[in-house]
């Protein structure tokens, strides 16, 4: 790592610098999440050489494909772009709990090819965004990573979720309290066979939930803003919410105003999901791994 660097990676945190000291050269799937943008930020103030790659499919909203490769482009991370479409893996295909799993191990077979076939791609380290925090949770697809071989650069430093939020701010990196988003696989309960039509209806509700009673401060939820609404944020009038499928649909939602009730009735009508239950409050994430169980919490 070259001196003039090494300010860069000092603020990074040391315990994520002296990770990345073994990773010169690094592939880094890459979604447009918080996570893996702070990695490859953090990895170019550390001096490593990165190639994100992003993939997009069936399973991933076109908006946030859009916004995360405006994010690369507009940075100049060196970014390749690469199809996947998972839903033919039996464990996707039955949408089993081990979903993930299967999804990621096809994931990074994709990936090494990807990186085998180009010419700036072999010798590189594949590296993904799983924080520490990560560890703790209920994460199928942990031992695809481990299986896989692909290094955490963010969870070998230890670095919790809230932890990476306080570096990327630290660190001048746009959007510190980016919300994940998971794949649009996670809105279907186990045994819901996915198929590409109704996650594209799905994306397209979400999307038009993010956008509910108009433009938002930190012009989030939207590709079409610029290159840093990568990974859409949903901080409208909302805050962080999922629509689910049980199959009956079930919207998820931190908050809802009263005088926008009517608004999100008329996007879920229009996108085939009323009759709807509406929840507010509560957990948002975990919705069918509470206990295991595959059922709503």
């Amino acid at each position: 790592m070259s001196s003039r660097h090494n300010s860069g990676a000092a603020a990074v945190s040391a315990a994520l610098a002296r990770v990345l000291e073994g990773l010169p050269r690094m592939a880094v799937a890459y979604s447009g999440g918080l996570d893996s943008r702070f990695l490859c930020h953090a990895a170019l103030l550390s001096g490593c050489d990165v190639l994100a790659v992003h993939v997009y499919g069936p399973h991933i909203p076109p908006q946030e494909s859009a916004g995360a490769e405006g994010w690369a482009r507009q940075r100049g991370l060196p970014l390749r772009m690469a199809f996947f479409d998972p839903l033919a893996l039996p464990e996707v295909e039955n949408n089993s709990p081990q979903r993930c799993y299967g999804c990621k191990t096809g994931l990074v077979e994709l990936l090494r090819g990807e990186l085998a076939a180009g010419a700036d791609g072999p010798g590189r380290v594949l590296c993904d965004g799983t924080n520490a925090d990560d560890l703790q949770a209920y994460r199928p697809g942990l031992r695809a990573l481990e299986e896989g071989r692909v290094r955490s650069p963010l969870a070998e430093a230890g670095l919790s979720k809230a932890a990476i939020r306080e570096a990327a701010r630290a660190t001048g990196l746009d959007r510190p309290q980016q919300r994940a988003r998971p794949c649009l696989l996670t809105r279907m309960a186990y045994g819901m066979r996915p198929d590409a039509a109704t996650l594209a209806r799905l994306a397209a509700a979400e999307d038009a939930l993010v956008h509910i009673g108009g433009p938002h401060e930190d012009g989030a939820g939207s590709a079409s803003n610029s290159g840093s609404a990568c990974r859409a944020e949903p901080a409208g009038p909302l805050g962080d919410f999922r629509l689910r499928l049980t199959p009956e649909p079930v919207l998820q939602a931190e908050k809802l105003p009263d005088s926008l009730r009517q608004q999100v009735q008329i996007i879920l009508q229009s996108h085939g999901f009323w009759p709807c239950t509406i929840e507010i409050g509560g957990s948002i994430s975990g919705f069918y791994d509470a206990g295991g169980a595959g059922h709503k919490s």
